[in-house]
């Protein structure tokens, strides 16, 4: 036995019971099964990138590049378009009739928030992808496939 496993076998005849994966069967043991699985994963080495010829290297680059000058260019319209409804919004409720008045219970209307479904952004909104889109790219293509 190791120096450890006797520090430990000493302290579990004193009375505290510990337990070592090693010391457990290896047959039937769900929890072991699953450290082992775990171990493998975090032990894993990453995949390779692959290697691409400078031709097509440089036209993913052009590509990535367009994708992203394009996104930010979408990103500041509808960013830009957001602030000035917003800008229009404060200033209409700046507007509206004071508390203090007859009609003071459109405003009260106006600022409450409503959480109905019809109210929630649509389920058709636009969301970022993983990759720009490269016609004719195909991912399963740069996966190693053992044979």
């Amino acid at each position: 036995m190791t120096a450890s496993r006797q520090t430990l076998h000493k302290i579990s005849r004193i009375g505290i019971q510990t337990r070592l994966f090693s010391d457990a069967s290896q047959a039937g043991q769900k929890g072991d099964r699953i450290s082992a699985i775990l171990a493998r994963a975090v032990d894993s080495r990453p995949r390779p990138r692959p290697k691409l010829s400078s031709e097509e290297a440089a036209k993913n680059y052009n590509i990535g590049r367009e994708y992203v000058i394009g996104k930010f260019q979408r990103h500041n319209e509808i960013n830009h378009d957001l602030a000035c409804k917003i800008r229009l919004k404060e200033h209409a409720i700046r507007m509206m009739p004071r508390n203090t008045d007859e009609m003071g219970y459109l405003r009260e209307e106006a600022l409450k928030i409503d959480i109905s479904e019809e109210s929630m952004p649509p389920m058709y909104r636009p969301i970022p992808l993983d990759t720009p889109p490269i016609e004719g790219f195909n991912a399963s293509d740069y996966i190693d496939k053992e044979d």
